[in-house]
């Protein structure tokens, strides 16, 4: 295995990352641009007469299109951005309700709380919360948004069974995640796919509810504005269905970056790479916190549960399929990023 420096790897993750993030506006804004292309080329927007000549034509008039795109380009950000400020400061409260984590006091566990402080003091970084999970198997992940809301959250059994090192190590990749402000990204990562799906999911119910109303069984004045409100509904499904597919891959890729940093970064703040290594083989064996079932918190441990009984399966495909298989994890294979700390 070739050799990566530390700031190398750091470096070229977040040169990724800046990438792929751009990636979900593009595809947002992209979709409403095809949308309205398409409504202009079922003659959408010929309301009389005269226009069908054009409608038959079925070709897309760019200035007329570019139009609408600019008219309507004002209410998609409003509303996304209205979206995106109540999901986004939401989100601290929902990861809380859905771990079950409670504060850990000082005086509960003073091993803990000297090994997060001293290592913010080697990093620099904020004293965040810090959270436990009443969990007997290993985990542990970072949350929240801002200086107030950072929190590093441990379960039980990660605590009782890592030595200071393996632990040190484990709060070292998590105080890296709130350093770099990964916690954050995921939140804008988890946001944006979420509107895709919610978009998805109610094209797909209105469509339903339509077609199957009692005014359709018979033919009105209206039966085109119907018409074409179906089709804008039928292009909006289409394309949330297929941005929903592509940011949830560009997600995925976000996250499984920013493990890699996360590790990078870890070792580095606690000076000892093969700690780190050795406490996720010991959290790869009994990850702990599956009874949660939300992907999207799931997301943030520092060894993703359910992805750890695939990783057996996936070492007996080939190597595209293998490939392949890792397009849909949120973290890395854990040997590979064993093997990658091993090397320093």
């Amino acid at each position: 295995m070739k050799y990566v420096g530390i700031q190398t790897q750091i470096w070229r993750n977040n040169r990724r990352t800046f990438l792929l993030l751009l990636m979900f506006p593009v595809i947002l804004l992209g979709m409403v641009l095809a949308t309205i292309a398409l409504l202009d080329w079922f003659g959408a927007f010929c309301w009389n007469g005269g226009c069908q000549a054009e409608k038959l034509a079925a070709t897309i008039h760019w200035p007329i299109v570019m139009g609408y795109f600019k008219q309507a380009l004002p209410y998609v950000l409003g509303i996304t951005g209205l979206w995106f400020f109540i999901a986004y400061f939401a989100n601290t409260s929902i990861i809380r309700h859905a771990t079950g984590a409670r504060p850990l006091e000082r005086k509960e566990n003073v091993r803990v709380y000297n090994i997060v402080e001293n290592l913010c003091i080697a990093g620099d970084i904020e004293m965040p919360k810090i959270n436990i999970v009443e969990d007997p198997c290993l985990n542990a992940f970072a949350s929240g948004i801002d200086i107030n809301s950072f929190t590093i959250t441990l379960t039980t059994g990660i605590i009782d069974k890592l030595n200071d090192a393996e632990l040190s190590a484990v709060v070292g990749h998590e105080l890296t995640h709130i350093k770099n402000r990964d916690t954050r990204l995921l939140v804008v990562c988890i946001v944006f796919v979420g509107i895709f799906s919610t978009l998805q999911t109610l094209s797909f119910k209105m469509i339903g509810s339509m077609l199957h109303s009692p005014r359709r069984r018979s033919r009105t004045k209206n039966d085109g504005a119907v018409f074409y409100i179906i089709l804008l509904l039928v292009f909006v499904a289409l394309w949330s269905t297929i941005a929903c597919f592509f940011s949830t891959l560009t997600r995925l890729a976000i996250s499984r970056k920013r493990e890699y940093v996360a590790d990078a970064g870890g070792a580095e703040l606690c000076g000892d790479p093969l700690a780190l290594a050795s406490a996720l083989k010991k959290i790869s064996a009994e990850p702990g916190l599956a009874s949660v079932r939300r992907d999207d918190v799931a997301q943030l441990y520092v060894i993703h549960p359910d992805e750890e009984g695939d990783e057996e399966a996936n070492s007996k495909l080939s190597g595209f399929m293998a490939k392949m298989n890792i397009l849909f994890c949120t973290h890395p294979d854990t040997p590979e990023r064993i093997k990658l700390l091993e090397q320093f």
